[in-house]
């Protein structure tokens, strides 16, 4: 069973997304979070020091990200921490980091009002019903009668 965690934070630069030498598109952002705490010894709240996370989201997530999200957004995220060791760029020998793998990221609707936009994805030709065929009607009824509150 894997661990997974929740975030919620502010980005701190805008999403960056490249591509791997095995031709995968991730976009990476960070973000930083801290909370609040009361302090009894001066009866105010007082913010904690800021926590800052990498955050990597693969493929579709990662397109939805460099499309949605900026600098300063607000966002719940959910994944799974992962740990990385790697080379130096200038030479300074090994360093190493820690991670979020996103397997979900939104906007925080606590601060936010969000407008969704569905991407339009290809699917293969017998998963659309050409018009005027068998079924067609039925799932355009039903789509109907759900949004009439008939269906469950």
């Amino acid at each position: 069973m894997e661990s997974q965690m929740y975030l919620q934070g502010n980005l701190v630069l805008d999403p960056v997304q490249r591509v791997t030498a095995a031709g995968l598109k991730v976009t990476r952002f960070r973000m930083a979070s801290s909370g609040r705490r009361f302090d009894r010894s001066s009866g105010e709240w007082v913010s904690t020091d800021p926590v800052y996370m990498s955050v990597a989201c693969w493929r579709q997530l990662g397109d939805n990200v460099m499309q949605t999200l900026r600098k300063g957004d607000t966002v719940v995220v959910v994944g799974r921490l992962t740990y990385r060791e790697y080379d130096d760029p200038n030479g300074a020998g090994r360093r190493s980091a820690y991670e979020v793998d996103a397997l979900s990221v939104g906007p925080d609707l606590s601060r936010y009002v969000a407008m969704l936009s569905r991407p339009v994805r290809d699917l293969p030709d017998a998963a659309v019903p050409a018009q005027g065929q068998p079924g067609e009607a039925d799932a355009n009824d039903n789509r109907d009668q759900r949004k009439r509150g008939g269906m469950n």
